[in-house]
């Protein structure tokens, strides 16, 4: 298998209305929506004990080691779901990190979209709701790619 390409856009909020707290987090309402600038994500099966993760481009200065796509890769291995296949993965940043535009977060998403769509692992909604959430609050977002409003009780 060579390398296979994915995109993964960068998200706005475009509007935000805090709503309320819980005991660690605001409750919120948006509007979200994505944009055409997106990461460049390679991706392919390897031989190997464990998963390759390389970061390049102009954004990946200061990514360190416990970035979302290194979490998403151990979340899935910890629940055994890839059968202990491994993966090099590029990630071509083109989307400036720190910059509210969920890059990381939509990398991780981007990546879990592609092992479900290639049927390399098979998860519930109810599955990919947990592993997003263990990743970040806003991966699940990345799930869906679509403009949408997310409201506080979760969409």
């Amino acid at each position: 298998m060579g390398y296979l390409k994915i995109k993964s856009y960068a998200k706005i909020n475009l509007a935000l209305n805090v709503v309320g707290k819980t005991f660690k987090l605001h409750k919120i309402e948006s509007i979200i929506s994505f944009l055409n600038l997106h990461d460049e994500i390679f991706i392919k099966k390897i031989k190997d004990k464990s998963h390759k993760i390389k970061f390049i481009g102009r954004f990946s200065n200061n990514i360190n080691s416990n970035n979302t796509v290194t979490k998403l890769l151990k979340i899935i291995d910890k629940k055994k779901l890839l059968n202990n296949v491994k993966f090099k993965i590029t990630v071509k940043k083109n989307i400036p990190i720190k910059a509210g535009l969920g890059g990381g977060s939509m990398n991780a998403a981007s990546i879990l979209k592609f092992l479900i769509k290639k049927n390399l692992i098979k998860v519930s909604k109810k599955e990919i709701s947990v592993i997003t959430g263990l990743i970040g609050s806003d991966v699940i977002l990345g799930m869906y790619s679509k403009n949408l409003i997310l409201k506080s009780n979760n969409m």
